[in-house]
């Protein structure tokens, strides 16, 4: 377009429309004409300084070290070739205030020339956004990094607390001649040590929440058995404090639930641990359980847990669910407790499809209540009684009497102790230090066997590569022999591995009694139908 030729007045009312600035380039490079907004974000008179001054806004190199002019040559070359383009550069007015551009170009066919029309965003409240959005990720990262390294060392704390008691407390048994004390130290320690696997299980349970890992395990239950274990865990605790412990549980609630009994107990027994934790002496605890709803055989189930405790302040009570968080510091050095517990509980009743929030007044008490969806089981409450275990009320003697097992553990201790929680079953064990040494003892008597206890990490050979060395073995009990991995990795893809490795069963240490001898019960007493690895 020649130089001094102006658009015409349909072209100037489209333009003068636009609520960006718009500039017009001839194909060698000139700006030749411009709308008001231009104008008004340069402040500039008039438009004939605008256009012969118009290299003067932009600084010659931008921020990043490039020519303005190369992006200008590059730019319009790119939209006379490909029709269109878009780029951010610096602007700048004739006074040098910043501004930042964005530029979208589309090559137009006028009057016989192309020209390209070049339309403009001022990205100054964009990038205010922007740093405020990262000024506010940054607080929020620094508020995080706080927390956790608070969070540390509260574990710490309350790491060292039991750790301390318990090697205090086996001094003073190892030294002693005094039964009653010895038996004293005994009770301390395995009371600090009971802390101290809470501890872990917390911890634990967050790391699986973090990676996505916390899973829910459904199973046939009666109701009222499971809240008896839960007053069963908690009775000591309200005892110690004279406090009063009342349950209720509504007559609409179905008798027999199918759900995770287990994680439902947990995050109950974290309230009332918790109840129990911030009540004074001689206070009172109420638990009530009622159906809220129940459509077919889904049932809405809620659940109060109300104390006349220390309350909580209303700034502190929207934070109490929050990871690494306690309503305040002082809470951690008086009560004690890592603070992990509620958010766990949030975590576990949200997995269950339901929501948890408290009422609560300074000095006067805290409510908190929660729902969670369960189904009402089609077994009978008889039948579950059956599948159960004793929940160790039997006695164990002579339970595995003629049986011999291949016990695969590295750690002296950890032989020791399964030794002795095996003593009273009368059964055989045999001890192999590693994979390598178990497998050549399977490879000199591979009959002999009727279970292998398998730990996983182990020096020479790990649990994994054992197993699969025996599986491989050429003997008819290769395949059948049961092998149960027993193990600290007790997270779902750890138990994965065990089983892809060709091992039947997983426990997990420390060792749950309970669980440990119903596990071999079930392989050595009534073996089920396989007992090979296969899936």
């Amino acid at each position: 377009m020649k130089k001094g030729r102006r658009i015409d007045e349909r072209f100037r009312i489209m333009l003068e429309s636009m609520p960006l600035i718009c500039n017009l380039w001839s194909r060698e490079g000139r700006v030749f004409d411009c709308n008001e907004a231009a104008l008004k974000l340069f402040d500039i008179p008039d438009k004939e300084t605008y256009l012969e001054r118009f290299l003067e806004l932009a600084p010659a190199i931008q921020p990043d070290g490039t020519s303005t002019a190369d992006i200008a040559v590059e730019m319009l070359d790119k939209v006379f070739t490909e029709g269109s383009c878009t780029f951010q550069y610096l602007a700048q007015k004739f006074d040098g205030t910043p501004i930042p551009q964005e530029v979208v170009l589309s090559r137009v066919l006028y009057e016989g020339e192309y020209i390209a029309v070049g339309y403009g965003r001022d990205l100054r409240e964009q990038r205010k956004m922007e740093a405020e959005i990262e000024r506010m990720a940054r607080q929020q990262a620094e508020a995080e990094s706080r927390a956790k390294s608070a969070f540390l060392a509260i574990m710490s704390h309350e790491i060292r607390t039991p750790i301390n008691a318990i090697i205090g407390m086996t001094r003073i048994g190892k030294t002693t001649g005094d039964n009653e004390r010895k038996d004293y130290a005994l009770d301390k320690i395995e009371g600090a040590s009971e802390h101290l696997l809470g501890i872990i299980n917390d911890i634990l349970d967050m790391s699986k929440i973090e990676a996505n890992k916390l899973e829910i395990s459904p199973t046939d239950f009666i109701f009222e058995k499971m809240l008896e274990r839960v007053a069963n865990v908690i009775e000591h605790r309200v005892e110690e404090k004279r406090q009063k412990l009342t349950i209720h549980v509504g007559d609409s609630v179905p008798k027999c639930l199918y759900g995770d009994d287990q994680r439902l107990a947990q995050v109950i027994t974290n309230l009332l641990g918790n109840a129990t934790k911030f009540t004074p002496e001689s206070g009172s605890i109420h638990l009530e359980a009622r159906l809220l709803e129940k459509n077919n055989d889904v049932c809405i189930l809620q659940f109060t847990i109300k104390d006349t405790g220390i309350g909580i302040k209303t700034e502190h009570q929207a934070k109490l669910f929050d990871n690494f968080h306690q309503a305040e510091s002082s809470t951690t050095r008086r009560y004690g407790g890592t603070g992990l517990g509620l958010s766990i509980s949030k975590s576990i009743i949200e997995m269950m499809g339901g929501s948890i929030w408290v009422e609560s007044n300074h000095g006067e008490g805290s409510t908190f209540t929660f729902t969670v969806k369960m189904m009402q089981s089609a077994v009978d409450a008889s039948d579950i009684v059956r599948l159960q275990a004793d929940d160790g009320k039997l006695s164990v003697e002579g339970w595995f009497k003629g049986r011999r097992i291949l016990l695969v553990e590295d750690v002296e201790i950890n032989q020791e102790v399964v030794k002795l929680l095996l003593e009273p079953t009368l059964v055989t064990i045999d001890c192999a230090r590693n994979g390598a040494e178990a497998a050549s003892m399977f490879s000199q008597s591979p009959a002999q066997y009727d279970l292998i206890l398998m730990d996983v990490q182990m020096p020479e050979m790990d649990g994994y590569e054992a197993t699969r060395y025996i599986r491989a073995f050429d003997a008819p009990s290769a395949k059948t022999v049961p092998i149960i991995a027993m193990t600290a990795n007790v997270f779902r893809e750890d138990v994965e591995k065990c089983l892809d490795a060709g091992m039947n069963d997983h426990v997990g240490k420390p060792l749950d009694v309970n669980e440990f001898y119903d596990t071999l019960r079930k392989y050595l007493i009534d073996p089920p139908p396989s007992t090979s690895g296969d899936r």
